[in-house]
């Protein structure tokens, strides 16, 4: 299933400070971003398989789950930790929260206690909707922490203090305080750090820290909402998701994080998910490519090729292409050997500078809409929903 490797980044405490005395470490898993519903694209489990008819990308999503929930049953920690975004909205489907109700079960019969705090995407912004994370609470041994404020949960040796997503992320946090008489403490949240440009985007109710309130004695401070993992200090981390959900991730390896105190001592490990790739081709360099005889579809073609598609996600960039150029290019003939794939997408970015060509990019943001907007249309056939995706593709690839 999913493989551990050689973490990437490491702090451990210099030697000279390790008491051969104490008590044994403190072990932590610390996951999040696991967005359990979410769904992309058109492509659907086929018959004949486990979630058949299932939107492609959401069993993804569920299969990086139930490989999450066997790597810490694995590893054994002393405790969980789920820093936000468990799901993907705030009314998750059915099929989702049966999902998250199945691998927590399975962490509380393995004597796991699991703490989890709500993320910006599950955290409803009415206060009269109802809360998910209430369903939670059954399960023995997870606590779910969605109110906002600061919530502490005791594990052994260690003193859990999670503050959940809310619209005053920033003041909560600031409120949040370590103990003094705790052997050990632990920060859990979800949200951007300000002033960190990696952090800087218009997602939807995401709520920014100043990176002043996550000081205050804390042992480690675990995160959530970023990606990536990523250290913001020698004991601050975020531990990025286990699964790809946009382009924006392709190259980054994607797990959880073992995290060992008094230290901290925080190593990643990676978990198998699916495939993201971008092809990128400057029509400037065409000869280059696959010779200068060569069309520019042929050219494209043997570049699609050569990464052998088949159940990858692909885009493919065509940088510095004229319109005239454009019409040329054989669209059919790339659909159809991108058939195997995921997903594949074409991106002109064209080199004329006209009003009507400066609009191009808000196209694929127009397809991404409608690609969502079908998803949650009930259609009787996910043939339906592919031949309706096809045309406005072909439409709006037509017009840009």
């Amino acid at each position: 299933m999913g493989r551990e490797r050689t973490p990437r980044n490491r702090v451990s405490p210099p030697e000279f400070l390790i008491d051969p005395g104490r008590s044994p470490p403190v072990k932590i898993f610390h996951c999040a971003d696991t967005h359990l519903g979410y769904r992309a694209y058109s492509r659907h489990v086929p018959e004949g398989e486990p979630d058949a008819g299932l939107n492609l990308r959401e069993a993804d999503v569920y299969a990086a789950w139930d490989r999450l929930i066997a790597a810490a049953i694995a590893t054994k920690p002393d405790v969980v930790i789920h820093a936000g975004d468990l799901f993907d909205r705030v009314r998750p489907s059915n099929r989702a929260i049966d999902r998250a109700l199945e691998g927590l079960h399975r962490l509380s019969q393995a004597g796991l206690p699991t703490i989890i705090v709500a993320g910006n995407h599950e955290t409803p912004r009415l206060r009269e909707t109802g809360h998910v994370f209430r369903l939670l609470r059954r399960i023995p041994g997870i606590h779910p922490l969605f109110t906002g404020k600061p919530e502490q949960i005791a594990v052994g040796d260690l003193l859990v203090t999670g503050v959940a997503h809310s619209g005053q992320l920033a003041e909560r946090v600031g409120e949040a305080r370590s103990d003094p008489d705790a052997k050990l403490n632990l920060l859990v949240t979800h949200g951007a750090v300000s002033g960190i440009k990696e952090f800087r985007n218009s997602e939807l109710n995401q709520a920014a820290l100043p990176d002043a309130t996550l000081q205050g004695g804390w042992d480690y401070v675990a995160l959530g909402h970023y990606h990536e993992f990523t250290a913001l200090g020698h004991n601050t981390w975020y531990c990025g998701s286990n699964e790809r959900f946009s382009f924006s991730e392709e190259k980054e390896p994607k797990g959880y994080a073992m995290v060992e105190l008094p230290g901290p001592q925080v190593e990643h490990y990676e978990i198998t998910c699916r495939q993201f790739v971008t092809l990128s081709y400057d029509c400037q360099d065409k000869a280059g490519t696959a010779g200068a005889g060569s069309s520019l579809t042929e050219q494209l073609l043997t570049q699609l090729e050569a990464t052998v598609p088949d159940d990858k996600v692909i885009r493919q960039r065509v940088w510095n292409i004229s319109r005239e150029e454009w019409s040329t290019v054989d669209r059919r003939a790339l659909l159809q050997a991108a058939r195997g794939s995921i997903n594949y997408a074409l991106n002109p970015e064209f080199s004329d500078t006209t009003v009507e060509l400066q609009a191009a990019p808000e196209l694929g943001t127009l397809l991404e809409e409608f690609r969502d907007y079908l998803a949650g249309q009930p259609l009787q056939k996910p043939a339906e929903r592919d031949w309706l995706l096809q045309q406005a593709s072909e439409l709006l690839g037509g017009k840009s």
